[in-house]
């Protein structure tokens, strides 16, 4: 498994999540979608090692050295770890683990999560959709 190797530190930052309107509109006139999931989630960002420190557990002789679930950053983290490795990209946007591109974008997108070491769960990647189901809503 390959780790994003990002200095991760389990600290509290505000990291909004884009709203489905604001998702919606960005895509208005987008005819081709691909929906792309992030294997592992949290799992695959590397955690720095000042907040290792704070995930020991059973008396000092284990600590964590990826993100994990149960920390109550993790979810905003998390957030502010993809969108930053996906800003520069147009027609991109990310909500958890779930990445969303429309245009002609896909390529770079793919690209970039190999580049920094994501991986993706292929068997729940979607290509060249015409619509597109996202949080529940279809579009």
């Amino acid at each position: 498994m390959d780790i994003m190797q990002v200095n991760c530190a389990v600290e509290r930052d505000r990291c909004p999540i884009a709203t489905i309107d604001e998702v919606l509109q960005d895509m208005n006139n987008s005819k081709v979608f691909i929906k792309l999931d992030l294997r592992w989630g949290y799992h695959q960002i590397e955690l720095s090692e000042e907040s290792r420190e704070i995930t020991t557990f059973i008396t000092g002789l284990y600590r964590y050295k990826l993100l994990m679930f149960g920390v109550s950053s993790a979810p905003e983290k998390y957030q502010q770890v993809i969108q930053q490795t996906l800003q520069d990209i147009e027609g991109v946007h990310n909500i958890s683990d779930d990445i969303i591109v429309h245009g002609a974008t896909h390529t770079k997108v793919r690209m970039r999560v190999r580049e920094c070491g994501l991986t993706l769960k292929l068997e729940k990647c979607q290509f060249s959709m015409t619509q597109l189901t996202f949080m529940g809503m279809s579009y």
